[in-house]
């Protein structure tokens, strides 16, 4: 698979955990959610490249407030 951004082939996959915390003070109490993709890096540019698991991406989309409260809260 080619780098999406220097077009590389020298790409490397590797296991994480991520922890999505939401902004705003109402997300307060929210511990986050876990998530745990594969991450592709591309070694020559340092390009970034993940999927969020279907399950993981259901709470997301279930605590993702809706575009025009997402405008409120921008500075």
């Amino acid at each position: 698979m080619l780098c999406s951004l220097c077009k590389s082939s020298n790409q490397a996959e590797f296991p994480s955990e991520l922890l999505i915390h939401f902004s705003a003070r109402k997300h307060l109490n929210n511990p986050g959610i876990l998530v745990f993709p594969r991450l592709s890096v591309c070694l020559d540019c340092g390009f970034l490249q993940t999927t969020v698991p279907a399950a993981e991406l259901a709470l997301l989309s279930a605590d993702t407030p809706a575009p025009e409260q997402n405008r409120e809260n921008r500075v």
